[in-house]
């Protein structure tokens, strides 16, 4: 490779971390915004203290979980996006913008979580399962699902889906496809692969406050360390011990 083709490349490795770490961050801006607002009962973002949600509520609660989502899971893509890009510049040149469909695909993933997320905390609101805050109201509900997600630490499809995400070579070795569309479908791939590992993950939200900034940072770093450090598989299974001993302990001390 010439130095002309490597500075090039270098440089689009750049755009693609600045682009990347730009949107995260408005996430993560448009989440400490939030927080300044749900509790404010005047306010259009305030979070509905009611099962009864209007449509307008509904929707900005879709918003709200895709963008946290957002905010959690694209720092612990960054590898496999510069993966990505890196593999098809070499193969295709400098292709138009196929980086950000992969990445359209990869978000598009978890806004149809957010979606079932939203979904599911309508239901447990308006069984009194959660209160306005989106936070277990039932030690039992929140021991439950400290136990699954401890328990889903240590099962094949979490092994599985956190193995595809640490080796993004191997994944897009397996699952290469050619142009926009090929990259758009390669990124609902490594999405719906995300999802397996980490959606137990992003339910204790419902224990831990679907808006407490704080455990969301705990939860996005977790989700991070797992998936990037070199020694993310003992992480993960540290984290799924303690969150098992977590929720018995919830359960016996409700």
């Amino acid at each position: 490779m010439t130095d002309t083709a490597t500075i090039a490349l270098g440089r689009a490795r750049g755009a693609v971390v600045v682009g990347l770490l730009a949107f995260t961050a408005a996430s993560w801006a448009y989440l400490g915004f939030l927080t300044t607002q749900m509790g404010d009962m005047s306010s259009v973002l305030a979070m509905p203290m009611t099962s009864a949600w209007s449509p307008a509520q509904a929707a900005l609660m879709v918003t709200m979980w895709a963008v946290m989502m957002a905010a959690m899971m694209l720092p612990s893509a960054v590898p496999m996006v510069l993966a990505y890009d890196r593999m098809d510049r070499r193969a295709n040149g400098d292709r138009d913008g196929s980086t950000v469909v992969f990445v359209a695909g990869y978000i598009m993933v978890w806004a149809a979580f957010a979606t079932a997320a939203t979904g599911l905390q309508w239901i447990l609101h308006s069984m009194a399962l959660v209160n306005g805050m989106g936070v277990a109201t039932e030690s039992g509900l929140a021991g439950l699902l400290l136990v699954g997600a401890g328990i889903f630490q240590f099962s094949p499809v979490k092994r599985q889906s956190l193995g595809a995400c640490r080796t993004p070579m191997g994944f897009l070795m397996t699952s290469w496809r050619d142009g926009k569309p090929g990259a758009f479908r390669m990124g609902l791939h490594h999405g719906t692969l995300c999802l397996g590992c980490c959606w137990a993950i992003m339910v204790l939200l419902f224990v831990l406050g679907v808006m407490n900034l704080a455990w969301v940072v705990v939860l996005a770093v977790f989700v991070l360390l797992e998936k990037v450090s070199r020694r993310g598989e003992m992480i993960s299974m540290i984290g799924g011990v303690v969150l098992v001993v977590w929720g018995v302990a919830a359960v016996i001390g409700g």
